[in-house]
Formats: structure tokens, C-alpha cells, sequence
């Protein structure tokens, strides 16, 4: 090993002499914290790059100063096009965490850098991956700049080197919204998945889907369920203009929150409402599965479409109040004989609005815009009230003219209320 003061360089490195003056130059512009408590830092190798790198800790005012977020390929200030970086996101939830992660003095690791003064010399901390971290880190600066953060910094690259490094480093495996909504409800507690797991939607020991599934609910789907039961049982007018509403995935849904702190995973009727949605699914999936000739795997999935699902709960909670109403809409998925399913998927995707519905318009419970989750719900409501035993496709355009006829209504008085 040779020892150059505050850097070993391991025997088996052949170091170029640039690369040897950078470290010594980045050691004089910057005190690492390991330098500064008497400790020495390695020369690291990355072999597939053939680039030379240190890791250390610098305290985040330093890097809120000396970062540069525009690092560019060829050491050009005007290099507007071939900046190596990503977009920062700051409206995005994984963003907004990790910006309340640095205010409440998150240490930060990993933070890719290359130390290169000849352009914008007053930055010479370029920044090739971590560009969010580095944002939050300086949003937190005022109060939380002494927090250690770990950088890797690079030394004397090529062109090439930069490209290759810059890709690995903005290059992510996605975490999936519905993995990310699991793995926070599981901070929230257990009750979501135990009450899914008394009703009937969840095996015992299994947990929600970590991404779109045709048979297990993510926690999204869940939290509209429930969202929705009690958004319907708060409403109880039935004449009312009803549109249902979706849970947002991926991040913090203000709404489920707001009911996840007021619910009582003891209540009989939300327990009874989550094993009726059970089994709607259960033999809509079975009844469509099990035809020779239109086993329609979009089809067999409808009950866990999203407007489906909000709709469906939306008037189970509205119909507390009315048990004949309700006991039509539990009843649907027992008043199929198949090849027939509970849901009339085929029904649903030809029905439409003539002159308002485009051509590329797939029929109801394909989108999850208010219009189409209102359409849904009318669906319900038509077949409910009308004492209907199934979903036909003069129900579904009949409900479309009704849903479309309040709206319209209800924007007149609207406008109306403000003159």
C-alpha cells in the first residue's frame, strides 16, 4: 500500500499522475469527515468503467454550494442537450418523502460525483446520480446542513466514462406504486390486511399484490372499497348527484387517511360489505374463466376494475339506509346462471353516449375518470332501485342517459348558485 498522507492507493493499482493530483487537489478544496477525525481514505478501481473513486462523507452545506446538477458530457457550460441528469420530479410522493426524510435529518448515502473544476469552477462537485437527494438535501440545508452525507467521487474521467457511469447511476429498477402503497400501509399497521383477510379477499397469510393482479387486490383497490362505503354512507340521499372517488396509489391518499383514522375493523356491515364484493369477484372471475368460447381475461378480472370497485362500495354504503336496495345490489352475482356473469362484462363494454363517447371509448367500467366512475355508479343504482335481478345492456345505456342527465343538472345549479 502507498500512503500519500490522507490517501492509501493499494500496490496493485497503476495510478496515472492526473489522477493522483485530482484526489490531492479535491482533499485541498474539501475536508472530508473521515480526514477530519484522522482517519485515511482508499483509492478504490471500478474495473468495468476503468475509473478511479473515493468514498467519503461531506456535510450537506457543502454540497448544497459546491454540487453542480447540470454535469454535460463534454465539459461545456453551454451544453444544454447532452446533460447527464434526470428531470427532478419534486410533485412526485417518492420525492416529497424523501424531502421530509432530509428536514428531519435523514443521512443520505451513495451520492455519484465527479470532481472537475474546468467548467463552472465555483461547482466543481458535478453530480451524476442522486440529483433527488442532493435537491432535499439543500431544501434542508437552513436547519439540517451539518448531517453527513456519503458521496462516491470520481476522478479525471473520459467522456465515455461519464456517459456509462451517469447511465448506471440514473438507471433504476421501478418499484412498482402498488408495492410502494403496501409497504406504507404496513407502517400504518396490520388492520387493512387482517380485515381482508376475515372477509374473504385475501387468503389467510397472504398479503395484497405488489402490482396489478387479475386475482388478488392490491391495497389500492381496498382502500377504495372501504373509501368509497363510508363516502356512500355519509351521502344517504339517494336523489343526490353521486360520483364515486379513486384512491391515489404510489403515495399519501389524504382521503383514505382521513377514513383509516374514523374506521372500526369490527363493524359488521363494512365486514359484510368486503365478503359480498369476496364473492361478486370470486364468481365473476369462476363464471367468465369457465366459458370454452369467451374466456375474456379483462372480462373475468371487471369486479377488480377500479371503477367497478369504487362504484360497487359507493352504493353499498349508500344503500345502508335502504336494506331492499341493498339486498338487490348483494344479490347480483346469485342471479346468474352461467355461461352468463354477474357483471355482464360484454354488456358493459358496448354500451356509450352517442354523440358525447369517442369511437376509441371501451365501455363502462374501463376508466377511472369522475364521468366514468358516475356511470358506474348509476349502473348500481338503476338495477337496485328498479328492483332489476341483473346487469343487461338496456340497464348500462339507460344508466349512461341517467348519469349524464344529473350531471347536467347538477352543473346548471351550479352556475345557477353563483349569479
Amino acid at each position: 500500500m502507498k500512503n500519500m498522507n490522507s490517501l492509501i492507493i493499494p500496490d496493485s493499482l497503476q495510478t496515472p499522475e492526473p489522477v493522483k493530483q485530482k484526489t490531492r487537489d479535491f482533499f485541498e478544496h474539501f475536508q472530508p469527515h473521515e480526514i477530519k477525525t484522522g482517519a485515511k481514505l482508499l483509492l478504490h478501481f471500478d474495473e468495468k468503467s476503468n475509473a478511479f473513486y473515493i468514498t467519503c462523507h461531506l456535510e450537506g452545506s457543502v454540497l448544497s454550494e459546491f454540487c453542480d446538477l447540470d454535469a454535460s458530457l463534454d465539459n461545456d457550460e453551454e451544453d444544454e442537450m447532452y446533460k447527464l441528469n434526470r428531470e427532478i420530479t419534486e410533485d412526485k410522493a417518492a420525492y416529497i418523502t424523501m424531502e421530509n426524510d432530509a428536514l428531519n435529518g435523514r443521512s443520505f448515502e451513495d451520492i455519484v460525483i465527479e470532481f472537475d473544476k474546468t467548467y463552472r469552477s465555483e461547482k466543481p462537485l458535478k453530480i451524476y446520480g442522486g440529483q433527488h437527494r442532493l435537491t432535499a438535501i439543500t431544501k434542508a440545508v437552513k436547519t439540517k446542513g451539518n448531517i453527513l452525507h456519503g458521496v462516491r467521487i470520481y476522478f479525471e474521467l473520459s467522456r465515455d466514462q461519464k456517459v456509462e457511469i451517469a447511465t448506471v447511476n440514473n438507471t433504476a429498477i421501478a418499484v412498482p406504486n402498488d408495492l410502494l402503497d403496501r409497504m406504507r400501509e404496513q407502517l400504518l399497521g396490520t388492520e387493512l390486511r387482517d380485515w381482508c383477510q376475515k372477509a374473504g379477499l385475501l387468503e389467510k397469510n397472504q398479503d395484497f399484490a405488489d402490482r396489478r393482479s387479475p386475482e388478488t387486490p392490491t391495497v389500492r383497490i381496498i382502500r377504495t372499497l372501504i373509501v368509497n362505503f363510508y363516502l356512500g354512507k355519509e351521502a344517504r340521499d339517494i336523489e343526490k348527484f353521486h360520483e364515486p372517488s379513486v384512491c391515489r396509489s404510489g403515495g399519501v391518499d389524504e382521503e383514505y387517511a382521513e377514513a383509516r383514522s374514523k374506521i372500526n375493523w369490527n363493524d359488521l356491515a363494512l365486514l359484510d360489505m368486503g365478503k359480498r364484493f369476496g364473492h361478486l369477484h370470486k364468481l365473476q372471475r369462476q363464471t367468465v374463466l369457465g366459458c370454452k368460447k369467451d374466456a375474456n381475461a379483462e372480462f373475468a378480472r371487471k369486479a377488480l376494475s377500479i371503477s367497478v370497485v369504487a362504484s360497487w362500495a359507493y352504493a353499498a354504503g349508500l344503500f345502508q339506509s335502504k336494506p331492499s336496495y341493498l339486498d338487490n345490489l348483494y344479490a347480483i352475482p346469485d342471479n346468474i346462471i352461467p355461461p352468463n356473469d354477474p357483471l355482464n362484462a360484454r354488456a358493459l363494454s358496448g354500451a356509450r353516449h352517442k354523440g358525447t363517447d369517442p369511437d376509441t371509448y371501451r365501455g363502462l367500467g374501463t376508466r377511472s375518470t369522475p364521468r366514468e366512475l358516475g356511470r358506474m355508479f348509476e349502473v348500481f343504482l338503476v338495477l337496485a332501485t328498479k328492483n332489476k335481478k341483473q346487469i343487461t345492456a338496456e340497464i348500462a345505456n339507460a344508466a349512461i342517459q341517467s348519469y349524464e342527465a344529473k350531471k347536467a343538472t347538477h352543473e346548471a345549479q351550479k352556475a345557477l348558485g353563483k349569479i
